[in-house]
């Protein structure tokens, strides 16, 4: 019975989250007139798309790209060239995120600046061992602290308009994945950031609005940058420690990394449309997860059902499948199960699609 009522409680909290999304369900919408937007990460992907999507509407888009004078901006400036700004932004640096404030507040002239979308990412898989202490470091410049710099230089603006900031996270900030530790403590941070912020926000009337998309076929998922990348990873690695996984490990885990990034979701407009309603609806979430039903149901079930030794240990399996390392446990289990090539594991890749 007590099973029956939480898959009741599930099913029905999905299906009306489902039938919200609808477009034929009418809405309420901001309106658009005198109100602008600044975005960061519109280079390519979401941000970019998002830029398109809201100068069509009638936003005007301040558009931060890392590299301003590159075709992804540079082709937003031509299209929507009433409608788009390109501000050159760094979200790194102190220098380049003040600079963008200035540009944006001598541009906004009769405007009000609406809303904030954190949207700048990377993202670099290898295990903790691997390389030095640099993607740990550049992953919680660009997520985590990047969001929280860009928010506190824009907030002094967004208190005028009583606007919303609309922060990328991701499924990976919920669950720890091997492989993509350093990701996942990032985007952990930006959902912390983004509850903090939001009740913090609360008495100057700011919304905080966090979106946690499961792996989508962005430039974040670019097997060659991957590669190489691991690659160079490996090769900072102390001679000790690749004498310890050795050579057969890292090429299983390599294939394991392409065949995960091959599984990511063609289907960018879904995480793009649920950016837009988070700025433009005038009724919305305090976060929003895009994905598919059966991986929002088996989201659910590592939430609230399995336990965490068991993931721990679904996870051990996977390195015995995928990899051979001499000093693994379980010799018998080992031999019967590895073959001369690094198989396709299936149920690890599914629990890694985040």
């Amino acid at each position: 019975m007590v099973i029956f009522c939480i898959l009741w409680i599930y099913l029905s909290w999905n299906l009306s989250q489902s039938v919200w999304r609808f477009k034929s369900i009418p809405k309420q919408y901001i309106d658009p007139k005198g109100k602008a937007v600044l975005i960061t990460g519109c280079d390519s992907g979401f941000g970019n798309k998002l830029a398109k999507r809201l100068a069509t509407k009638g936003y005007h888009v301040f558009a931060g790209c890392l590299m301003p004078t590159e075709s992804g901006a540079q082709d937003l400036g031509h299209e929507f060239p009433e409608n788009i700004t390109i501000i050159p932004l760094d979200v790194t640096k102190d220098d380049s995120v003040l600079n963008a404030r200035k540009l944006v507040q001598n541009a906004l002239k009769q405007n009000e600046l609406w809303s904030v979308v954190n949207n700048a990412g990377i993202l670099s898989s290898f295990e903790i061992e691997f390389g030095d202490m640099s993607s740990f470091v550049s992953q919680m410049e660009v997520n985590c602290l990047g969001t929280v710099r860009v928010t506190k230089a824009f907030l002094p603006l967004l208190r005028l308009s009583k606007g919303r900031v609309v922060n990328m996270a991701s499924l990976a900030g919920r669950f720890a994945i091997p492989g993509m530790v350093g990701y996942c403590l990032s985007k952990c941070g930006v959902i912390s950031f983004s509850e903090g912020l939001r009740r913090e926000m609360k008495k100057w009337q700011i919304d905080v609005i966090c979106i946690e998309p499961h792996l989508f076929r962005t430039n974040l998922v670019n097997g060659n940058n991957h590669n190489s990348a691991l690659v160079k990873a490996w090769d900072q690695t102390p001679e000790d420690i690749r004498e310890a996984y050795g050579e057969t490990y890292f090429r299983g885990y390599q294939a394991l990394l392409n065949k995960a990034l091959d599984t990511a979701r063609p289907a960018v407009d879904n995480v793009v449309d649920t950016m837009f309603n988070a700025v433009t609806n005038k009724s919305v979430s305090t976060n929003y997860r895009v994905l598919g039903p059966l991986e929002r149901l088996r989201v659910w079930m590592f939430e609230f059902l399995w336990p965490t030794r068991a993931l721990d240990y679904i996870s051990y399996i996977g390195c015995i499948w995928a990899t051979v390392h001499k000093h693994q446990t379980h010799q018998s289990f080992r031999d019967r199960t590895l073959k001369a090539q690094v198989p396709q594991l299936w149920l690890l890749v599914k629990i890694g699609q985040f």
